[in-house]
């Protein structure tokens, strides 16, 4: 594999930034890799790995050599992480992030983009349940989708220069601009996530029975709430910065719930197999 960047940097070697990291250093995608962190022992365990060459938990130590710089922190932060790194980075400095919300993120940075270093919005499909670097592995991105929000501002190159970059770890890139990044993921995303975390809520909340409820729970409730293991943090930040889309999918959800509840009251049986029936098939042809 042709070297890609010369130096990389990865602010946040947790599960996407520490999965990055394996594949690049799997794949030669770079001569140098950086690593940048709130933790000494993370960092030195990846160090002590071979994932990452140098690391640091300031910006101003190492940063100003790095061609490629991906901020993998939690998403509240990448705005303020992005400002931060700015006064620090070379001419020519590619900047991109792998956020599961674009429009906020992309809004606070793009203004403040200084001539000559180049900021594009990026967000891997690639999660699981698990966090942090321990969760991380190599491969993880691998046929997965990695959508890029490119705006009016986004420079060309930088562009197709970050689109190639995931391209080498196995992904399948998707452009899309970013209000409809954030529309579309707040149905398919952000509002599973949602259900999942109130789902197991109300059936802990079942009184007395909770116990002997959650012990049995068999197939169909684990794998449908497995999401709402979830770190609980990154959602909530999640559910604030993308709240209008949100909660536009949530009262789309209550509706359709709403009449699915009506039609069990009125025994309405044939309106029921109806609702499932369209769920099944909509669910088949995915």
């Amino acid at each position: 594999m042709t070297i890609a960047f010369s130096h990389i940097a990865i602010c946040g070697l947790g599960l996407i930034g520490g999965s990055l990291a394996r594949d690049i250093r799997k794949l030669g995608l770079a001569e140098t890799i950086t690593g940048f962190g709130r933790s000494p022992e993370r960092l030195t365990e990846a160090a002590r790995m071979g994932l990452i060459d140098a690391w640091s938990t300031e910006f101003s130590e190492g940063l100003q050599q790095a061609d490629l710089i991906i901020v993998g922190t939690p998403v509240r932060l990448i705005p303020q992480q992005i400002l931060s790194l700015l006064p620090h980075v070379k001419q020519g400095a590619i900047i991109t992030d792998v956020g599961s919300v674009k429009t906020a993120i992309m809004e606070q940075v793009e203004p403040h983009m200084p001539a000559g270093v180049f900021f594009v919005g990026g967000h891997p499909i690639a999660g699981t349940e698990d966090s942090g670097f321990e969760a991380s592995l190599a491969g993880l991105f691998e046929k997965r989708a990695c959508v890029v929000t490119p705006t009016v501002s986004t420079d060309q190159q930088a562009l197709l220069a970050v689109e190639n970059f995931w391209k080498a770890v196995g992904a399948n890139v998707v452009r899309m601009d970013m209000q409809t990044h954030d529309l579309i993921f707040a149905g398919i995303s952000h509002l599973p996530h949602m259900v999942a975390f109130s789902l197991v809520n109300a059936v802990s909340d079942m009184e007395s029975t909770t116990r002997q409820i959650l012990q049995y729970s068999a197939g169909g409730f684990r794998d449908f709430t497995r999401i709402a293991a979830s770190d609980p943090v990154m959602w909530r930040d999640i559910a604030l910065m993308n709240k209008e889309h949100i909660l536009h999918a949530i009262c789309f959800f209550e509706k359709s719930l709403q009449a699915l509840k009506q039609q069990i009251i009125d025994n309405n049986g044939e309106e029921i197999e109806r609702f499932f029936q369209k769920s099944h098939d909509t669910r088949r042809a995915i």
